[in-house]
Formats: structure tokens, sequence, C-alpha cells
């Protein structure tokens, strides 16, 4: 058998493969050279075959009929690619036995699927909101979503702003503030938030040379020393200020504060990690959810270093029990915060702000 015959074997037990994924973490399927991206995309949809369904016999009998008919991965990626539009009970199962039984070439089951998820679900409307995107160096986005009529009355009285003679994004850009400012007004902004900061940091900013130190924020963002002096100045940061204690290989240990003390234990989990610490999320701290990284259901202590900060997702797929090894567990490691995948491999977020919490400060 030469390399393409066994490629082709491979590729006709996409079932058997997924089966195999099922049972690992993504990180250590990653381990095997293949992008992360993808390796979560193939647990993602293992769970899908494998895990819980609304129809379970369909299910059975899909996944049985995927495996006879030896579909591949990529195949079966893009069955579910269509089913998963279809929100109504028990109709992303109906649509996924209908497309793997359905003949024909990868590109026709393609078309297949997509004019079927048309004739089922009709076209997706946009839903109206407003939508804030991450900060992304020193940027961040605002979309706003309505009905053409008031966002085009309110581009037109956009248009009508004296910006002086600038591209129309930028003048469209200052317009919108002049807009805002001028009516109704704004509120200002409190950095309600935990700020961690490194004493030799802290020293230079109080000297006023912060011009250089950038300092992490747990609502997802950074800011200069001096913008920290100018916010403190405004009194933007609040009528408490928190000084946080850190052990460097322990972790948290105390947080001092003139009141309040039913938030300190949050306030240090959320100091240590500004965003959720699980590799790949850039969940802000503010919107996560407090964790105990020893199950409080298994005896673990509701004490600063057993505490952390995981957003509500990767909170829920936690495994809190160390023997049922599925999606890993965050575990601390020398004082930090790191997940521990099913295969042991011991990883830490990469997001910029996770490195940029007390626990890292220290070193």
């Amino acid at each position: 058998m030469d390399i393409f015959q066994a490629f082709v074997l491979l590729n006709s037990h996409g079932v058997s493969l997924l089966r195999a994924i099922a049972e690992r973490s993504p990180y250590d399927v990653a381990s095997s050279g293949i992008a992360l991206s993808t390796a979560k995309q193939y647990a993602t949809l293992a769970d899908v075959l494998f895990g819980p369904a609304d129809s379970p016999r369909l299910q059975r009998d899909s996944v049985a009929l995927a495996e006879q008919r030896g579909l591949s991965v990529e195949h079966l990626l893009m069955v579910n690619k269509h089913a998963k539009k279809l929100k109504k009970r028990g109709a992303a199962w109906k649509l996924r036995a209908e497309l793997i039984a359905h003949q024909g070439s990868f590109e026709e089951v393609d078309a297949y699927g997509a004019q079927r998820v048309k004739e089922e679900a009709g076209e997706t409307p946009k839903e109206p909101g407003v939508r804030i995107g991450r900060a992304v160096g020193g940027m961040r986005t605002l979309t706003v979503t309505d009905t053409q009529r008031r966002i085009t009355d309110f581009e037109k009285t956009l248009d009508a702003t004296d910006t002086s003679d600038q591209p129309r994004s930028t003048a469209l850009l200052e317009a919108f503030w002049k807009r805002v400012d001028g009516s109704g007004g704004v509120l200002r902004p409190e950095y309600r938030t935990v700020i961690a900061i490194g004493l030799d940091d802290f020293a230079k900013v109080s000297c006023g040379n912060g011009d250089e130190v950038i300092v992490g924020l747990s609502d997802g963002t950074t800011m200069t020393g001096a913008e920290l002096i100018n916010a403190a100045l405004a009194g933007a940061l609040g009528e408490n200020l928190y000084a946080g204690l850190f052990h460097p290989t322990a972790g948290p240990v105390n947080l001092y504060e003139t009141r309040f003390a039913s938030l300190k234990q949050r306030i240090m989990a959320t100091a240590e990690n500004l965003v959720c610490p699980w590799p790949d999320c850039n969940v802000p701290a503010d919107r996560c959810q407090v964790h105990h990284i020893d199950a409080h259901k298994n005896g673990g202590h509701t004490s600063p270093s057993n505490l952390t900060m995981l957003c509500r997702y990767h909170n829920g797929v936690n495994d809190d029990d160390p023997t049922k090894r599925r999606r890993g567990r965050i575990h601390r490691h020398r004082g930090k915060v790191r997940l521990i995948t099913p295969g042991g491999k011991l990883l830490g977020n990469t997001h910029q702000l996770s490195t940029m919490g007390a626990m890292n400060l220290l070193n």
C-alpha cells in the first residue's frame, strides 16, 4: 500500500476517526501536528455524532449509515455545517440523516444541503441589536443593526454634521461622537474593574513616568500608566482602591481594602486572571464566573488560592471530577492557573491580557 492508498483508506473511516477523537481533548489531538482550530472542529463534530442528542435513534442510525458508506470527516463536517442551522427540535438530525443518505459528490451534497436549509428555515434575517467586539491593538468595534429606515435616517443625520473635508468613514465617526456628545450626553466612564500593576511599574507611574507602562484591566482592555493617573485624578476609579497580596508559587493570598470585604475573593481572582484562563478564550474577567479549582462539592475550599475566573462556557465544561477526563480541568501549577488536558498537557492562555495578571507581574 502506497501513501495515497493509505490516505484513501483513512479518509473512508471518518466515523472511526471521530470516535477516537471523542475520547480526547482537542489540545491533545492538535499535538499530532494539525492546527488547534481544526482539532476543535473535529472535537465539536465528535460531540454531535456521539454525545447527547434530541433524536438518539436517528443519531445512532445516521452514524451507522455514515460508517457503512465510508464518509470522510470533511464530508461529515459539511453535513453538520448545514444541519446545525436548523434550530427546531429534531430538525437538525433529520437533515443530517437526509444528507448522509444523499447520493452524489461532495459538491453536489453541499449544494443540496444549502437548498434544503433554505427550504426549511428560509432566509435568516439579521437580528437588531448593538454588538461590541473585543479590544485589539487598542481599538474596538461597535456594530449597530436595526431597520434600514432608522439606520438610513441616522446616516443622513451624520452626513449633515460639519466634519470638514475628511474620508467618509473618519467624517462619520467624528459626526457620530459629536451627535452622541451633544444630544443626551455621555455617561462618564468609571473603571470599576480590577487593574493589575506590578510594584516597579506602579513606582514609575507614581513618579509621572507612566507613558511607557501598559497595565491590564479585567474588562478586556489595557491602558497606559498616564491614563491610569488621569482616571484616578478625575475620580473615575471609584472610591475604593485595592492592594492584592500574591505569593510567587502559591498564588493569591489576601486582599487589603477599606470596605466591601464580601467582594474581595472575586476581586483577587479577577486581578490574577484578567481574562478567562482557559487556552484561546478571550472573555474578560468582568464577564466571568467565580470557579472553584478543586470543586466545592468535592471538598474544595472557598479560599483565594482555590478560586479563579472562568467564562460561563468553560466553567460548564471543566472536568470537576478529576477521574472523568473529557475536556480537561483547570489546575493551579506553581502558583499559576493552567489547563491540564486529558492527555496530561499543561496549557495557559496566550491572550495578551493573560500575561498581565497579578501572578505574571511577580516574574
